[in-house]
Order: C-alpha cells, then sequence, then structure tokens
C-alpha cells in the first residue's frame, strides 16, 4: 500500500537524478520535462507540480513514461489517482479510491485494464514514500508509528540514509553525460495513467501505483508494498513493452523489490496540511521513562517479594507469658 510520498525536488533535479543511457549514443540522457498541459485561464496553475514532503492523493507528482511519437523519456505531472473513464464532472470528485491499483487483478479491472492494455505504463518518482505500523495490540485507539521508505544511498560518494530528505544533499550531487547522476537515488515506482478529458475536452493525465503482496524486506511493515524498479534495465524493459507483449508478459517485469531502506519520522506526517521537509527526516523515538520505571519495578518484583517474606513472618508472634 501506499497512500503517501514525499518528493521536494526542482524539476531540474529530478531530471539529472532520472537520467537514462540513451542506446543510440551511449551517453547519459535527461529526461524532458514537460509541463501538465492545460488551457484554463481561471486557475492555469491547477495542474502544476508544487514540491512537498507530504504528497497525498489527488496531488500533482513527477512522473516518468515514454513518449508516443519518440523513444525519449518524458517527465511530466500527474494527478495521483487514476479518474476513472466514464467519470462526469471535476476531476478529484469521482469518490473512488485510486491511488493504488493491486498486481493481481489488473487484466480483470474495469478501471484499470485499458491503462494496462493500451501499454500506458509509468514510473511515479519521488524520495520515498511512507507506511505506519500498528504498535502494541490493534485497535481504534492504538497509536500507530510512520516510517519512510526509500532507495538505498550510494555511501561510497558520501550520501548516508539522512541525505534522502536533505536538500543540500541533493544540491551536492553531479551530472554528465559520462557518468549520469552522482546524488542520492531517487525512489521509483511502477504505476498505470492514462488520460481523461473533462466536459470541455481538457486532457487530464493521472496515474495509479502499482501495489503487490510484501515480501520479507517490509512485510514486517505492511502487507502490502509498492512495485520498486530497482535497475536501469528493469527501468527500460518497464518502460518499453514490445509491441507484441501481453499484459501478463508485462507485469513480470515487476518483483518485490530487495533493496530498500527506512527510518521512523514524526508523526507531523499524520495531517496532510504539514509539508515541510521535517515530515520526511529521521526522528529517533523517546522512550517513556515512566513505562521504562514500571518495566523495570515488574521485573523486580518477585526478588523484592522474596526478600519481603524473608523479613516479615507470616504470623504474629506470640508474646511471652509475663508471669
Amino acid at each position: 500500500m501506499c497512500g503517501r510520498t514525499a518528493c521536494t525536488l526542482a524539476p531540474g533535479v529530478i531530471q539529472e537524478a532520472c537520467s537514462y543511457v540513451d542506446p543510440a549514443t551511449r551517453k547519459y540522457r535527461k529526461p524532458e520535462w514537460k509541463e501538465h498541459p492545460s488551457t484554463r485561464t481561471d486557475n492555469p496553475t491547477s495542474f502544476t507540480y508544487y514540491p512537498s514532503a507530504n504528497m497525498t492523493p489527488t496531488k500533482f507528482t513527477p512522473v516518468l513514461f515514454k513518449g508516443y511519437k519518440s523513444d525519449e523519456m518524458i517527465l511530466q505531472p500527474m494527478m495521483w489517482g487514476m479518474i476513472p473513464p466514464w467519470h462526469k464532472g471535476e476531476p478529484k470528485s469521482h469518490g473512488m479510491s485510486t491511488n493504488n491499483c493491486r498486481i493481481e487483478g489488473l487484466n480483470e479491472s474495469k478501471l484499470f485494464r485499458r491503462a494496462l492494455k493500451n501499454k500506458n505504463v509509468c514510473v511515479i518518482v519521488a524520495q520515498g514514500f511512507y507506511e505506519w505500523k500498528t504498535v502494541g495490540e490493534s485497535n481504534k485507539k492504538t497509536p500507530k508509528q510512520p516510517y519512510f521508505i526509500f532507495t538505498p544511498p550510494d555511501e561510497s560518494k558520501g550520501f548516508g540514509q539522512d541525505g534522502i530528505s536533505d536538500e543540500e544533499a541533493w544540491n551536492r550531487g553531479t551530472w554528465s553525460e559520462d557518468e549520469g547522476w552522482t546524488g542520492p537515488k531517487i525512489l521509483m515506482m511502477a504505476g498505470l495513467y492514462d488520460v481523461w478529458n473533462n466536459p470541455d475536452g481538457e486532457p487530464v493525465y493521472s496515474y495509479s501505483i502499482i501495489t503487490m503482496e510484501s515480501n520479507d524486506t517490509l512485510s514486517w511493515l505492511h502487507h502490502r508494498m509498492p512495485a520498486i524498479i530497482e535497475t536501469p534495465e528493469q527501468l527500460h524493459a518497464w518502460l518499453n513493452p514490445a509491441p507484441d507483449a501481453s499484459s501478463s508478459d508485462m507485469l513480470k517485469i515487476l518483483k518485490p523489490a530487495d533493496s530498500l531502506e527506512w527510518y521512523t519520522v514524526s508523526t507531523k506526517v499524520n495531517n496532510s496540511r504539514c509539508n515541510d521537509m521535517d515530515c520526511a527526516k529521521r526522528f529517533e523515538i523517546k522512550e517513556n521513562k515512566s513505562k521504562t520505571f514500571m518495566d523495570n519495578w515488574l521485573k523486580r518484583t518477585p526478588k523484592v517479594k522474596e526478600e519481603m517474606n524473608e523479613e516479615i513472618p507470616s504470623k504474629k508472634p506470640k508474646l511471652e507469658d509475663s508471669k
């Protein structure tokens, strides 16, 4: 499952972090950044990507996909949550939960099978995503601890885990045609996208993140996980399906990820209106002192009782006869 992501990067940095090897020149190439098409005059920025450490469904986030008429890769903001083809009205008013799509039923899904059949495959890029783990026994009042999950950084280049949420670390990254991107690694999640037209004929691009059963990497946190793209070869295969490839063949490219890292973050991220980078920064959980004291006391209880039993007689002593 994936319901929150973080992407605070400028378009230029995202282009460099998503660079790929051009088969013709064998040099690294940046995807072209395109703004979402819009003909609106009342609110021309309604389809714009705004960096945020707390992206929620219906927000426009960067998506990587292949151009229709060329081999060039394109980065473009799309709305998170695929709009049903039959929907009438405002793009965000369809009322369905479409931020994720389960890989197990895509071929039979009334909503998603069209995008899959049309090979409308894409990759959602972000610094990472959030997941919540229930602490203690599960019930409505049980607190949940948020975690931030991301692609392992290249420590040999001087980037550690904390660099994922550090704007300065991303700005230190460099790019060249020979070496590509040398900064922190961006997270890539496989998805499907579609183009829906509103009543005025205006196109709206929207997407859903493909999820699958978690493997041992994340099953301790949640039973579902996004389909993560881990290698350049997997990225190329996913975004360049053969013309005669079946839907089943395409989905076989996606596997549960083995290389992911994470750390705990503040519950500030629970508030969808909180967008600052503190949401994605490491937050060490402070141990409850009163709970620790009680736990330690309980551990000593058997010994204490034993000592008390030795000191306090079980019966009242007999008084000596005064006679």
